[in-house]
């Protein structure tokens, strides 16, 4: 069964048309506060965003992010931000109209880690009922499906790269698993309220009213076991993308569930400001970008069901 064939492309055409868009938005947010505010007030901004990685950090960390945060101080916050904003926005534009798709993600995978440490300190602090390892990972997951396209892309007589496609179901499957396992832990079982609470600040007034109806559902069904619904959602999620059992059941599932956290406990991103979004890494949300691979995946399961059905229309005695 070949992996490259013309019912996919289109899907992976809007898939990569949607991933583009995304990071230059992210060109936008790191500009943004350069073009609205003052220097100065811009500066101390893109400084805090690595200081915070700084504070955050476990003891034996906490030099490697200062140093990086003197790197940015000593090279200058404009031109490191400027530079950030260049990178994401070739990123953008080469995934939106799917040139140098190999090198793209290449780079992408790499510089995406690169930003997982220096701005997201590698997700931590892991408490008070967090459960994710911030975002930057899954855009790297999301750029080894890419690598995976542009394999075949490069070379239409080849099919997808079928062990790096495994590859990042895979290692997207123990992101999710990784999530799931922490939201088994009493921090996130028993305060399962107080992330929604916690987003009340900075809000606008239309989002904390929408708030408040999330929390009186939630306090409906019970606190516990709403947060038991979730770790059992992404338990299954996790199951399904490491074992491949499921996936063109599981995965709009897990499309509809990525958006319900995105408009609830992410609410929306925000609170969007000229200095970004509420989610380090200035982008519209963690579980947004979630949406991604979980897309590769479902429209490579859609591409095997509708070759499974030509070729039993035309072998009908094979089947």
């Amino acid at each position: 069964m070949r992996a490259d064939s013309g019912v996919i492309r289109p899907a992976y055409r809007w898939i990569l048309s949607l991933y583009g868009l995304i990071w230059l938005m992210n060109a936008a947010f790191w500009l943004a506060p350069w073009i609205l505010t003052s220097h100065a007030a811009a500066a101390q901004n893109f400084i805090g965003l690595f200081a915070r990685s700084t504070k955050h950090a476990p003891q034996l960390l906490k030099p490697l992010f200062a140093g990086l945060a003197a790197g940015v101080e000593f090279l200058g916050p404009l031109h490191v931000a400027i530079a950030m904003a260049i990178a994401a926005a070739a990123i953008g534009l080469a995934l939106a109209f799917r040139f140098l798709l190999v090198s793209v993600a290449i780079f992408g995978f790499l510089y995406s880690w690169l930003l997982w440490v220096a701005i997201e300190g590698m997700g931590f602090p892991y408490t008070n009922g967090q459960t994710d390892p911030s975002v930057m990972p899954v855009y790297a997951i999301s750029f080894m499906f890419v690598l995976a396209i542009g394999v075949q892309t490069k070379n239409t007589k080849r099919h997808i790269s079928e062990p790096l496609w495994m590859a990042a179901r895979i290692v997207f499957g123990l992101l999710w698993l990784f999530d799931a396992v922490l939201k088994w832990l009493p921090a996130f079982l028993f305060h399962f309220d107080s992330q929604i609470t916690g987003q009340f600040s900075g809000q606008p007034s239309w989002i904390v009213a929408w708030l408040h109806v999330v929390l009186a559902i939630i306090t409906f069904v019970g606190p516990v076991t709403f947060a038991v619904m979730i770790a059992l959602i992404e338990t299954v999620i996790a199951v399904s993308l490491l074992t491949g059992r499921a996936l063109q059941y599981i995965m709009p599932l897990a499309i509809l569930y990525a958006l319900g956290v995105w408009c609830t406990a992410e609410t929306f991103g925000g609170p969007y400001s000229v200095f970004g979004t509420g989610v380090r890494g200035d982008v519209v949300g963690n579980v947004l970008v979630y949406i991604i691979p979980l897309l590769m995946v479902f429209a490579r399961v859609y591409s095997a069901q509708g070759q499974g059905a030509t070729m039993a229309a035309e072998n009908p005695a094979h089947t």
